[in-house]
């Protein structure tokens, strides 16, 4: 059972960073896109619901591979309609630069933040060192193409901060997905003149 938890959020983590990269694809080149994520928003909303109490086959096909047994039966699809979330949100609330250096951020840090299990409520521990400092690195790399490097340090090393909070918190809670894009997006928003 263990390893196929592993397995799963493995391939979770690959999704993420592959819809992370289609919305910021859409993001630099279709002007709509906000209306997209709306309606991509809305209609997984739908969908998970609809999941609940019946068998979608695309949707059931995605859920048993990359969507947490847990969340399958209480909130099938979490993950997902977060990220979408709190990319519409950043690219509504911010600045096109903020708003794609936010996204980015979560699309390449978030991942390896929370790849190795952090032990003690979301302290770090040497184990998830290596992980804080892949993430942030990537992140920074990847806000660097819409901001100043040092900005996306400043930038990713908050998301580190946030992110380290929300396992403090409870996952269940608060979502990383809207945290740590709107976090951020108000961090540079703040720092950038």
């Amino acid at each position: 059972m263990r390893k196929v938890l592993k397995s799963i959020e493995l391939r979770r983590k690959i999704l993420h960073i592959l819809v992370g990269i289609a919305i910021i694809l859409m993001a630099l080149f279709l002007s709509q896109v906000k209306w997209i994520l709306f309606f991509a928003a809305a209609a997984g909303i739908l969908l998970s619901i609809v999941s609940l109490y019946m068998r979608v086959p695309v949707v059931s096909f995605f859920l048993e591979n990359f969507e947490r047994p847990h969340y399958r039966k209480v909130f099938p699809g979490k993950g997902l309609l977060f990220f979408v979330a709190g990319s519409l949100l950043v690219l509504k609330l911010f600045p096109r630069e903020i708003a794609l250096a936010s996204i980015a951020i979560l699309t390449l840090s978030d991942p390896f933040f929370s790849f190795e299990k952090r032990v003690f409520n979301g302290l770090f521990t040497p184990k998830t060192i290596s992980g804080l400092l892949i993430g942030m690195a990537l992140g920074t790399l990847a806000a660097s193409f819409f901001i100043t490097l040092i900005q996306a340090l400043i930038a990713s090393l908050f998301a580190a901060i946030v992110e380290s909070l929300t396992i403090f918190l409870g996952s269940d809670r608060v979502d990383d997905n809207i945290i740590i894009p709107l976090a951020v997006g108000t961090i540079l928003y703040l720092i950038i003149p």
